[in-house]
């Protein structure tokens, strides 16, 4: 008899199962990734091209990824130690930090951090962006000799030509196009590309960007646009109608050739007409002109309110709608700054993908600081590797918050007492309390004036925060 209790054998581990028994569900076919993208026009090279056109071409468009590409920018940059208070941990991450730049390093690269970063933030909009790293050997500031990273050199996807993967499932390199009657590209090996890709799963390289939910509207907006103009210029100059008074042509003693004579003449006024090339018709009493159909309508209220619907939907696919509250009669200011602060959060999180893919182990596609750690120092406990970190994009609450202290302590709700002190120190970066320095709460409170102190030190933390810099 079978113990119906007893869970079946597939369901023990009874060791780990190091093989891998699945697959990433991406069909990579001939290096090119099929399968995710139903409209032909938005894959490969030809969504590159869309794209490009889109950023071109529309201010919208422009406009939103240029406030969250300027965001981003505006982020403070610096390699933190893996383990605080561990020499080796330290020595690494000013190793990093001279290498980007950072910290009040110089650099060792031959192109700023932030130079790079303009290029490097250009997956966001199209889905996927790849750099090589170049490296180069010279003395540090010590005068030992290390190996640097050079720069990250740009690769534009317009040259992209293939994903090499041997198992079609893990990424091995990539095949660039020949440009011109340039150089012949080689293949670039998977360990020597940053890959930065928004929105991947499983194998699939190239992401979904921003753009890609936008594309709709900005071809029905294109569309929209076009047919308005065609109309403007349709109505704009009225269709001149030529009409012929027979009877009034008899009295006249006219002859059809006259008639005749007199419609063409019409005709070619009518055509003038209309290109502008003349300004007034000439009639007589025979062949006069009038308006064909309606009355000419410069009526563009219903192409114009589509549009806007269109530029909403594109901003709102960057999380930049806060920027067009009061450009209409609705919207309020607590609406924005719920929008602004969902628009901080992605900023931020767009960082954390670019420090993640910077910092960690050697990698596919990432972990530039781990080849060029292993390169300098040997092999290296993973956990004392430094790490890529950006600030200056969040609020700072303790900032925020040190104008209310002086009512909140002679309010009774916070006492001042040498835990605060402490934890107001540490932000700043000031040290420990020093015991000397100790009082008492009451002693606190009667110290507290009008605020003008705890306005400059509010002052000071923002700024701090804003420059990523810890007092020494």
């Amino acid at each position: 008899m079978i113990d119906e209790q007893r869970p079946p054998k597939h369901l023990k581990a009874l060791h780990p199962r190091l093989g891998v028994k699945g697959i990433s569900g991406t069909q990579l076919s001939g290096g090119n990734i099929t399968g995710k993208e139903n409209n032909p026009q938005l894959t490969g090279l030809n969504w590159v091209t869309e794209a490009e056109e889109m950023m071109r071409t529309d201010p919208i468009v422009r406009r939103s990824w240029h406030m969250l590409r300027q965001t981003l920018l505006s982020a403070s940059w610096r390699w933190e130690p893996g383990v605080e208070n561990d020499e080796v941990a330290e020595e690494l991450a000013r190793y990093a930090n001279e290498c980007w730049g950072l910290d009040g390093f110089s650099g060792q690269m031959s192109i700023s951090w932030e130079e790079q970063l303009a290029y490097l933030l250009e997956f966001i909009p199209l889905g996927y962006r790849y750099a090589e790293e170049v490296y180069k050997v010279g003395p540090d500031s010590e005068g030992r000799i290390r190996v640097w990273l050079s720069h990250y050199a740009d690769r534009e996807p317009s040259a992209h030509s293939q994903w090499l993967s041997r198992d079609n499932q893990r990424l091995d390199g990539v095949l660039q196009n020949t440009v011109g009657v340039g150089k012949q590209p080689s293949p670039i090996p998977a360990n020597k590309l940053l890959l930065l890709t928004l929105n991947k799963t499983g194998s699939n390289f190239e992401g979904v960007g921003m753009l890609r939910p936008v594309w709709w509207w900005w071809r029905t907006k294109q569309r929209v646009a076009n047919l308005m103009c065609v109309g403007l210029d349709r109505w704009a100059v009225p269709s001149p109608k030529v009409v012929v008074d027979r009877s009034q042509a008899e009295s006249l003693g006219l002859s059809d050739g006259d008639i005749d004579s007199m419609i063409n003449d019409a005709e070619a006024q009518a055509q003038a007409f209309i290109s502008a090339e003349q300004s007034y018709l000439v009639e007589n009493a025979a062949v006069k002109f009038d308006t064909y159909a309606a009355t000419p309508n410069l009526y563009a209220d219903g192409p114009i309110n589509i549009i806007t619907k269109c530029d909403s939907q594109i901003a709102s696919a960057f999380l930049a709608q806060f920027a067009d509250l009061g450009n209409t009669e609705t919207g309020a200011r607590s609406v924005g700054e719920i929008h602004l602060s969902i628009f901080r959060r992605a900023a931020i999180n767009l960082c954390d993908l670019v420090a993640s893919q910077a910092s960690g182990i050697d990698r596919r596609g990432g972990g530039t600081i781990g080849r060029l750690i292993r390169w300098n120092y040997g092999c290296i406990d993973p956990s004392k590797l430094p790490k890529l970190t950006h600030t200056g994009l969040d609020t700072d609450d303790l900032a925020d918050s040190l104008g209310m202290l002086p009512g909140l302590v002679q309010s009774g709700l916070l006492t001042p007492d040498d835990d605060l002190e402490r934890a107001i120190r540490e932000r700043l970066g000031a040290g420990d309390l020093p015991e000397d320095a100790q009082r008492s709460a009451i002693s606190r409170v009667s110290s507290i004036g009008s605020g003008g102190a705890v306005s400059a030190l509010t002052e000071q933390l923002i700024r701090r925060r804003r420059d990523g810099k810890k007092t020494k």
